[in-house]
């Protein structure tokens, strides 16, 4: 009977026994010389255990006023196990205020700590749409041979004809202008009756040739540039849609 009620008491004793009664007696270079030996390196099995010894030696580093020390210790402590039961009867009022003092200002380093210890397990999410390989090319938007019936060259830019487009652009450009000043000119002449007066009769006329000019000019470059673009350019063959696409690397 006697041996077994020794056998249970050895196996009820824990390893921070010895440092817990130093540091209750005030021997606090003995109860640090021990809690340092046991958790760096770790020789402590257990959560619980861990995280006490953390939490006594951050007592102890607080009780010799090295504070920053004390501080990590708590920060360490917390992230073994979130919620650990303090005794009040073990640890000084000061000390309880400042391990909770730490826990409020140290929540990410708290949590970082604890995902190091931790780590998901969870496989890597996979991909809604796989990603395209190196040899595989996007396909191109097609272009609708309908852009031509738009005015200054918008068809020819879009079908990366800039040198044509920029001549329809110019040329259809200048015949607005021209005939647009010439029509809002000739306008501005009339007297309130809506005729011109015998001196600006001339100039009104003039003014009408050039809003003629003006419109044909841009008339007939509409023209050809939806003719160019809807009969006399063929369409772009599959290959060398291929080829305007920048290739991936």
């Amino acid at each position: 009977m006697m041996g077994a009620a020794l056998m249970m008491m050895v196996l009820a004793a824990s390893p921070l026994d010895g440092a817990r009664g130093a540091y209750q007696s005030g021997e606090l270079s003995q109860a640090r010389a021990e809690l340092e030996s046991l958790l760096y390196p770790l020789r402590l099995d257990g959560d619980a255990l861990e995280a006490e010894a953390h939490l006594l030696l951050a007592a102890t580093y607080h009780a010799q006023e090295e504070l920053a020390r004390a501080e990590d210790e708590v920060v360490r402590g917390l992230a073994v196990h979130g919620d650990p039961v303090l005794d009040p009867l073990l640890y000084p009022p000061d000390f309880l205020a400042f391990v909770e003092r730490a826990r409020a200002q140290h929540p990410t380093r708290i949590a970082e700590l604890s995902a190091e210890r931790h780590p998901r397990l969870l496989p890597p999410p996979t991909a809604i749409v796989d990603p395209l390989r190196k040899d595989e090319v996007p396909t191109p938007p097609a272009l609708t041979r309908a852009w031509y019936l738009a005015p200054l060259g918008v068809g020819h830019f879009k079908h990366g004809r800039s040198r044509m487009g920029t001549v329809l652009a110019v040329t259809q450009g200048l015949g607005l202008a021209a005939a647009g000043v010439s029509l809002g000119t000739s306008l501005s002449l009339r007297g309130p009756d809506g005729r011109y007066s015998a001196s600006d009769a001339g100039t009104a006329r003039t003014l009408n040739v050039t809003y003629l000019v003006g419109a044909y000019a841009f008339a007939v470059a509409y023209a050809y540039g939806v003719l160019d673009g809807m009969v006399l350019t063929p369409a772009p063959s599959s290959a060398q849609m291929r080829l305007a696409v920048p290739q991936r690397k």
